[in-house]
């Protein structure tokens, strides 16, 4: 059996090439097809085999050696050496390799790779019996193209390979077998042979979006960023509405450095469809653009739905830049600080609380009684959509960063102003301490003067005198000082009117924005963490602008102490009203309190709001190898089931396709209706798609990638 096992590897190595370019042997043929089936082979056969693999090793020469290398590169766990990164991502940007130049398959061809697929691939899955018991027993041939969407999301390469590859065999002339094939094969790192493959699905039926596509993403992963750029624009001109072009088009711009066009496109993908990778990139798009670039209106959101702000009280900061309305204030100030700083410290307490039972219930989540996998869901479009709307709102290219930018300029210039009037100021205290020495000595003269009445008016008049001209010290200083502080107060007045005006539009727009997002975040303690930050972000925000103006009515008050101004009496403070800020619980899981499910083949599956199930196989799923390099990849499943699902909210027509985005770490990143085949597939009818599953390839992915909680002390540090 070793010399089948060496005799089968060096025909895997040279397969490709045969069936593009010569026709297989019939006996060839029929011991591959024994081979395929785990019988063992005669001895007469290996000779066979050997004599026919030299063969080819003669014709093809040097040529195809590289294959060998990528096919067992493409099988470890390591990521492909010659690339570089694009830095906090994982996401590399490959150096361009030679692909193997191939002809177009012919359905025969096509056959005939998919045969010698299941050959190599096959003892590779880990329980090639099992998997092959059930293919057997499924009822359509294109049964094992839908496992094998089932097999990519649990990572299991090989056994995706094998099980695609068996209903390639059976129904050559099936569009979506062909398309994830293709998928598979790149997400093994087999580039040519993917690329044959798509492109016999493209023979099937040319300028399907998610096909051209899948070509880009297998171009992109190879290195040819201009094929790939040729592909997704391709595909963007007969599916506009697709998103995984954009995607696409974003991280090449992002490695070729055009970070404003990189984040033209990657905002555009991450509108429609959650991506880690582009939510990364398009983050250091964003901070590698030049200051010119990042200047103007603040971006629209990723989502622009909006939900009604009912119950949202944000009070309004009795400032005025009239100091005698601020004179008397600061008790209320006080007092609202102190109200803030409390609630500040209750929400520490809660959301360290809350972080830990999710914590708790992570650990949990995978443990499932009835053996089956579960793709926990971790909401990462509604966090990376929360994160996006935070930064847009709060961060420093926001309307109420750039106010905060405009009112610290104020404060800085004025203190460039206070530094000027420094000397003068200690000049004249300096003076006033030399008057005060010379009026203790005239003082000293008078006492000395005794009952000496010329003597005493004498010294008198020379008080008199030294007192006059400290009395014009004196208001000289009050004026000096009165300058710097009306100064002083009228740059902290409009710091805190331009701050707090933004700052109140940020935060209505910030509930806005976030409710709908809150809304869709099911898990109760998910839910429950999102609306403490929230409320956490907004009362850090609101103490800061309380404290800007507490310092106001200090300036108020030392201004009206001032003996060179008449104070007006002080009108009675006006109390600050606590802020109303509500929380937004989930809603309803539109879904219904067991979800939807289907069938993958003999396997199944069970979708709802918060997790992905996958049973059945007889424990098939737990005993394949997991050996796929992991990408990014979006299953499409169930298009075209017709029916009611959940409570009534949602009719799954013909046209209607559940997209489950899968990324690092067994979690469902993203789950979507679309509303329209057309958009998400890219030109499928439904016929073609009616209780079927669809794979689309995206980027690679590293096992740190990912969104994850925001950070209690990166708020706190604010």
């Amino acid at each position: 059996m070793k010399k089948i096992a060496v005799c089968l590897l060096v025909l895997m190595i040279h397969m490709g090439v045969v069936c593009a370019q010569m026709q297989m042997p019939k006996d060839i043929q029929r011991i591959m097809e024994k081979a395929s089936t785990g019988k063992e082979l005669t001895e007469q056969e290996i000779i066979r085999l050997e004599e026919w693999s030299n063969t080819l090793e003669q014709q093809n020469g040097n040529r195809e050696n590289k294959k060998g290398e990528d096919a067992l590169q493409a099988h470890t766990s390591d990521p492909p050496m010659g690339k570089t990164f694009i830095a906090g991502i994982g996401n590399p940007c490959p150096e361009n390799s030679k692909l193997a130049t191939k002809k177009p398959l012919t359905r025969e061809g096509y056959v005939q790779l998919a045969q010698s697929l299941m050959t190599f691939y096959g003892p590779k899955t880990g329980d090639l019996q099992k998997l092959r018991g059930m293919l057997e027993k499924s009822v359509k041939q294109t049964d094992g193209a839908d496992m094998g969407a089932a097999f990519v999301m649990t990572g299991a390469g090989s056994a995706s390979v094998y099980a695609i590859a068996w209903s390639a065999a059976r129904s050559p002339d099936d569009l979506l077998t062909a398309n994830n094939l293709g998928v598979a094969l790149k997400d093994m790192g087999d580039y040519s042979q993917a690329l044959q493959v798509l492109q016999y699905a493209d023979q099937l039926k040319p300028n399907i979006g998610i096909v051209l596509c899948n070509m880009g993403w297998t171009y992109r992963e190879a290195g040819d960023n201009g094929k790939a750029t040729l592909m997704f624009e391709k595909a963007l001109k007969v599916a506009p509405k697709m998103s995984s072009p954009y995607l696409g088009l974003g991280l090449i711009a992002q490695c070729e450095n055009n970070h404003l066009k990189a984040e033209q496109y990657l905002r555009k993908a991450l509108t429609q469809k959650y991506s880690t990778v582009g939510y990364a990139a398009m983050t250091k798009a964003q901070e590698a653009k030049s200051p010119s670039q990042s200047e103007g209106s603040q971006s629209r959101p990723l989502t622009d739905e909006k939900g009604d702000t009912q119950g949202l009280e944000i009070p309004d900061l009795p400032v005025y830049d009239d100091v005698a309305r601020m004179v008397g204030q600061e008790p209320s100030f006080t007092t609202y600080s102190s109200t803030l700083d409390l609630r500040k410290r209750q929400l520490t307490s809660d959301l360290l609380a809350v972080s830990d039972r999710i914590r708790k219930q992570q650990l949990r989540a995978m443990h499932d009684p009835d053996n089956a996998i579960v793709f926990t869901r971790d909401f990462s479009r509604e966090i990376m959509q929360f994160a996006d709307i935070t930064v847009l709102l709060f961060g420093e290219h926001s309307n109420y960063g750039q106010a905060v930018k405009r009112g610290a300029a104020l404060i800085e210039s004025n203190s460039v102003l206070l530094e000027q009037h420094l000397p003068t100021i200690t000049l004249l205290m300096e003076q006033l301490l030399q008057k005060q020495e010379e009026m203790n000595r005239l003082l000293e003269e008078a006492i000395a003067c005794g009952d000496n009445e010329y003597c005493q008016k004498k010294v008198e008049a020379k008080i008199s005198k030294v007192q006059y001209e400290a009395d014009q010290l004196m208001f000289r200083l009050c004026k000096e000082q009165k300058r710097d502080l009306e100064s002083s107060f009228s740059a902290g007045s409009t710091y805190s009117t331009l701050t707090a005006t933004a700052l109140k539009e940020a935060i209505i727009d910030f509930y806005a924005f976030t409710n709908p997002i809150i809304e869709r975040i099911y898990a109760p303690s998910l839910n429950e963490y999102y609306n403490l930050y929230r409320e956490m972000t907004t009362v850090i925000h609101l103490e800061i602008a309380a404290g800007m103006a507490l310092s106001l009515s200090g300036y108020a008050d030392q201004l009206n102490q001032l003996d060179c101004v008449e104070p007006e009496p002080p009108q009675p403070p006006a109390d600050v009203s606590e802020p109303m800020l509500p929380t937004q619980q989930k809603k309803e899981c539109p879904l219904g309190e067991n979800g939807i499910g289907g069938g993958i083949g003999p396997l199944s599956f069970e979708l709802s709001c918060d997790h992905v199930k996958l049973s059945g196989g007889e424990g098939l799923l737990w005993s394949v190898k997991r050996d796929f390099n992991k990408h990014e990849t979006t299953i499409w499943g169930g298009v075209g089931v017709k029916g009611e699902y959940g409570s009534g909210n949602i009719t799954a027509e013909a046209t209607l396709g559940m997209e489950i985005t899968i990324g690092q770490g067994d979690a469902v990143k993203d789950v979507a209706f679309t509303s329209s085949v057309k958009a998400g597939l890219g030109g499928l009818v439904e016929g073609e798609v009616s209780g079927r599953f669809a794979l689309e390839g995206g980027p690679s992915i590293d096992a740190s990638a990912g969104m994850s909680l925001p950070s209690i002390s990166d708020l706190l540090s604010e």
